[in-house]
């Protein structure tokens, strides 16, 4: 038996997001009782919740999400590896390590820190403390995952915000290269059974003049 599930988070104006990204706002143009048909309008910063990041995000001329063809967008070798860390914790090369045979065959890996109840329960903690990748860690991946394209979280960013200035750059480790085909989706829903994972698939917009945004992502499992 095979199911669909949810690896992303729906889009929530009141939801948590790093200090730097401003709240996103939700408005009505136009109303059925007024108008006969109900808009909105949505405005928000391109890195709001569950969300892709293209190399253009860091590199001047890096590929945008506009770059990828849709069978890009799927992947059917991924791989989930739990990283219990600390509170502003670095990941380093010796946290992958243990993974690195898992890794090195995966063309998508899901790096679960555990917070999916700390969203939940504690939307600041979950904003301010979370761990993160230094440039060693993305080294790392770099060098010893030759398939892998894409790099998922359970946090709200790659980096680790309370250590911005010695970990941001690991964005620009992973996502540098004349046409570099990766893609790093952050704030992941993945606080659920995932052993039976057997393709992902995401969903992102696609915006001209946008270098990277929000996703949809659904996984595939059996069991």
């Amino acid at each position: 038996m095979v199911r669909y599930i949810w690896l992303s988070h729906p889009l929530d104006i009141d939801g948590p997001r790093p200090p730097a990204i401003p709240a996103p706002t939700l408005r009505t143009l136009y109303t059925i009782e007024r108008d006969g048909a109900g808009v909105q309008v949505l405005e928000l910063a391109s890195h709001t919740g569950t969300h892709a990041d293209a190399p253009r995000h860091v590199v001047e001329d890096g590929l945008t999400l506009l770059d990828w063809s849709p069978d890009e967008f799927v992947y059917r070798k991924p791989v989930v590896v739990d990283l219990h860390l600390g509170d502003r914790e670095v990941v380093m090369p010796e946290h992958l390590e243990p993974h690195a045979p898992l890794l090195a065959r995966a063309e998508l890996a899901l790096v679960r820190f555990g917070y999916g109840q700390r969203r939940k329960t504690d939307p600041k903690g979950f904003n301010t403390e979370c761990p993160g990748f230094g440039v060693e860690s993305a080294s790392w991946i770099r060098s010893r995952c030759p398939e892998l394209r894409v790099l998922g979280l359970d946090v709200p960013s790659l980096a680790c915000i309370a250590r911005l200035e010695e970990t941001m750059a690991a964005h620009n480790r992973l996502l540098e290269g004349v046409g570099r085909r990766f893609l790093v989706i952050e704030d992941m829903d993945l606080d659920k059974e995932l052993s039976g994972l057997i393709e992902v698939r995401v969903q992102p917009w696609r915006v001209k003049g946008m270098d990277s945004g929000p996703c949809s992502v659904v996984g595939l499992v059996e069991s």
